[in-house]
C-alpha cells in the first residue's frame, strides 16, 4: 500500500476502502550517546514503517519526528517540543485520521517521553465514537523473545539494544569507535535540569560495546513481523487483549 502521503486525494477514496487501519510515527530529534545519529528514534520506526507498507493494506502516515526530549536537550543536536503542543497536535492528528472513517490507529512510538503524552491525546481523540488507537512503544513491547535471546547486556538507551538495531537498519551512521558506557543507578526518581548531564552521562544508559548487526537483525525483523500480525488482527476488528488469567 502507498503511504499516506504520496496518494493523490483522488486516489486517496480507493486506498481507504482497503484498510480500517492507519499507522502513525512518533519519535525525536535528540542525543543518542557518541556514536548514534540525533535521530535514532525515528530511523527505527521508519523501518518499521516500510514493512507494514510492504505487507499490509494499512495507511501509514508521515512520521511526527519530533518529540518530548527535555532531558537530552543539554546536548548539541536536541530539539524538544513542550508536552502542551505535542498533546494537542497529537490530537490533532488523530482525530483528522479518525474523521476519514478510519477505525483504528496503530501509533508506533520510538520515544519513551512521547509515550504519556500519546495516551493523553489518545484519550481526547476517541472520547467519542468508537474510534481505537493502539500505541505501541515499540521497544518494549515488540520482539521480546529476540532480545532475551540476543541481548548480554541490559536494554538502555544508546545502549546494546539500540545500537544493534541502528547497525541493521542504517550502519552507515554508527561511529562504534566512538561508543560510550555509562549507566546512573538512582535510588529514587530524579528530576533537575541542572543536573541532567549526571544522570544521563554522554546521553547514554547502557552498554553498546556488545551490539552487533546480526542481534540488530533479528530484534528488526521479529518487531515487524509483529505489528504486520497486529495490523492483520485489527483489520479482523480483533483488538489485542489477552486471555485473563484464571486466579
Amino acid at each position: 500500500m502507498p503511504f499516506w502521503q504520496d496518494l493523490t486525494h483522488r486516489d486517496f477514496p480507493e486506498a481507504l476502502e482497503k484498510t480500517r487501519v492507519a499507522v502513525l510515527l512518533t519519535g525525536a530529534l535528540e542525543a543518542h550517546g557518541d556514536h548514534l545519529p540525533l535521530g535514532t528514534d525515528n530511523i527505527l520506526p521508519n523501518y518499521l514503517a516500510q514493512a507494514i507498507a510492504e505487507k499490509t493494506n494499512a495507511l501509514v502516515l508521515p512520521g511526527i519526528n519530533y518529540g518530548d526530549s527535555w532531558i537530552f536537550n543539554q546536548f548539541e543536536g536536541t530539539i524538544t517540543i513542550s508536552p502542551d503542543i505535542l498533546v494537542a497536535f497529537y490530537s490533532n492528528v488523530m482525530k483528522g485520521v479518525f474523521k476519514h472513517g478510519l477505525r483504528y490507529l496503530l501509533v508506533v512510538n520510538g520515544h519513551g517521553g512521547n509515550a504519556g503524552h500519546l495516551e493523553t491525546a489518545a484519550k481526547d481523540a476517541t472520547e467519542k465514537g468508537d474510534r481505537v488507537v493502539v500505541i505501541v512503544n515499540w521497544w518494549r513491547d515488540l520482539a521480546e523473545s529476540a532480545r532475551a535471546t540476543v541481548l548480554e547486556t541490559p536494554e538502555g538507551h544508546a545502549a546494546e539494544d539500540e545500537t544493534s538495531e541502528v547497525m541493521h537498519v542504517a550502519p552507515q551512521l554508527v561511529d562504534m569507535e566512538h561508543k560510550t558506557k555509562a549507566r546512573v543507578r538512582m535510588k529514587y526518581r530524579i528530576i533537575s535540569g541542572q543536573y541532567r548531564k549526571d544522570l544521563i552521562p554522554k546521553a547514554t544508559f547502557g552498554d553498546p560495546s556488545k551490539a552487533t548487526q546480526e542481534k540488530g537483525k533479528l530484534i528488526m525483523e521479529q518487531a515487524s513481523d509483529e505489528l504486520i500480525d497486529l495490523v492483520n488482527q485489527l483489520e479482523k476488528h480483533e483488538l489485542p487483549i489477552l486471555p485473563s488469567e484464571e486466579p
